[in-house]
């Protein structure tokens, strides 16, 4: 391993020094922030200053699928807050197997997992807690499933563990305690499963008044396990162009301190962010050095969820694509989110829905831009007039902000509707799509202008459903186009609506 240009024994040696430190008797050894710029100062030692074989195998990936599941997917709370039995975990039908083979034929190249999420409920049968598969409704050892369906299908293993906003864990214990408990736990997934691309660690800010030692003596600590295995902390919705701040707290509450750098790590990241128009710059100064970091956009497939919820649709694959363009083709990897249900399988949509993906990757003569992106657009209703928030444009938008998940909205009450687009001019097109919230639609119609102050329908349909519809039809040249809904069980509400000139896909 080329760190630095100095020698990889010298590095690893201290690396295991320091961490070898923290490890002796029952807390890390460096317990005052007064200790933490010695840890931080050792452990920066590793970052690395010019690309290392490590570094560039992993940009090679390029593409990878971030897999949201664990007890979150039965609960429904993405934060761990409701309060929750490890037996509600309870997957019927478990087949990691699927979950490879799908980012497989999607193209991808590494998998990164959800192995303890803010439940604080790890998948592996982990000696340190009371709170994993062992005591859950579902015995198996996702975290093994997961490594050997990866290895068998070539894609690189890579494991995302929550540092912060742990509710299971954290009220119990100090501090200096968790960090402990955290170190243990990091010992069990780094020499039990063998090499691990990745470690993707998220709410880094939230380890207490000494947050800059601790990620200092855990970045010590995984490196002398696996000096090879990248770390990668978690900064938020920023841009990865830089090393950011963010104020300490401990299980979300604060510690009163000043923000702190999240560091040391070696990949940098934008939570639902994409790179500048000009790529990712890997050169990045930081405390008078600069260093090589890569970054990795990651983002959900789904309109609003990072686990799967029933309340939840993926999102278009015009949409998926312009990701894939803004990261990818920015010089940053992308790590795409997809959601096994409760039976533990990818669901048939969102199998389908990359494999669109992929279609749309290999094949780019096939993309299309909409002919409604960002159009003035006009709706018969909006819900409780608060067009800010549920107006129709936001029906219209690529939608890939990180904001996210936006569409427009009606009444409760409301059974028919329509949603129209004025196109700038005549524009010739002959297919569109349309997804929904709710599956409320019973019957639609796309309509145009028919030249004498009314419409004509180009195309009748029934449902639209959370999948949406894609439908293609003869040529037709108009200013205008509307959709619209003709019977709807309750207030009708779209995430997406879009024509595209020809009916190629």
């Amino acid at each position: 391993m080329e760190i630095n240009k100095s020698g990889c024994c010298v590095l690893v040696s201290l690396l295991i020094g320091l961490a070898a430190s923290a490890l002796r008797g029952d807390e890390p050894a460096s317990k005052t922030p007064g200790d933490a710029p010695k840890t931080i100062a050792a452990a920066t030692a590793g970052v690395a200053t010019e690309p290392t074989p490590a570094i560039r195998a992993w940009e090679d990936l390029k593409f990878g699928m971030f897999v949201h599941f664990g007890l979150s997917t039965f609960v429904g709370d993405q934060f761990g807050r409701t309060p929750a039995k490890s037996t509600d975990y309870a997957p019927t039908a478990l087949d990691v197997d699927q979950w490879a083979r799908t980012a497989r034929d999607t193209g991808m190249k590494y998998m990164v997992l959800t192995v303890k999420h803010h439940y604080g409920h790890a998948l592996w049968p982990s000696k340190h807690s009371d709170f994993t598969v062992a005591t859950s409704g579902n015995k198996t050892d996702v975290v093994e499933k997961f490594v050997e369906a990866c290895r068998k299908h070539g894609l690189k293993p890579g494991f995302y563990y929550s540092l912060g906003w742990d509710s299971h864990h954290m009220p119990k214990r100090t501090p200096e305690q968790y960090e402990r408990f955290v170190l243990d736990q990091m010992t069990e997934l780094l020499t039990q499963y063998g090499p691990i691309t990745v470690l993707w660690c998220d709410i880094p800010w939230d380890m207490g008044p000494d947050t800059p030692g601790a990620l200092g003596r855990l970045y010590a600590h995984c490196k002398s396990l696996q000096p090879d295995c990248l770390i990668l902390h978690n900064q938020g919705f920023v841009d990865g162009s830089q090393v950011h701040k963010r104020e300490p707290t401990y299980f979300g509450k604060s510690v009163s301190k000043p923000p702190v750098p999240i560091w040391p790590k070696d990949v940098n990241n934008g939570e639902l962010i994409y790179p500048p128009a000009e790529g990712h710059n890997p050169r990045i100064a930081f405390e008078g050095r600069q260093y090589y970091i890569p970054n990795e956009v990651c983002t959900m497939m789904g309109q609003r969820r990072w686990f799967w919820g029933a309340e939840d649709d993926v999102r278009p694959a015009r949409q998926l694509v312009e990701i894939h363009r803004r990261s990818v083709g920015r010089k940053a990897n992308l790590l795409l989110n997809a959601w096994p249900d409760r039976s533990g399988r990818i669901p048939p949509e969102t199998v389908q829905r990359l494999m669109d993906l992929a279609r749309l990757i290999e094949h780019p003569e096939l993309v299309e831009d909409s002919l409604v992106v960002d159009r003035p657009v006009t709706a018969s209703n909006v819900y409780h007039n608060d067009a800010d928030k549920w107006g129709p444009n936001r029906a219209v938008d690529m939608d890939v902000t990180v904001e996210t998940g936006t569409r427009w909205a009606t009444d409760d009450d409301v059974k028919t509707a329509w949603l129209e687009v004025d196109l700038g001019g005549p524009k010739t097109f002959a297919r569109a799509t349309a997804s929904e919230y709710l599956d409320a639609v019973r019957a639609f119609e796309l309509q145009v202008p028919d030249g004498q102050g009314g419409w004509r329908t180009i195309h009748r349909g029934q449902t639209i459903g959370g999948p949406g519809i894609d439908v293609s039809f003869p040529p037709v040249t108009a200013d205008r186009v509307r959709l619209s809904i003709i019977d709807s069980t309750g207030g009708p509400t779209l995430w997406d609506f879009a024509v595209y000139p020809t009916g190629k896909r």
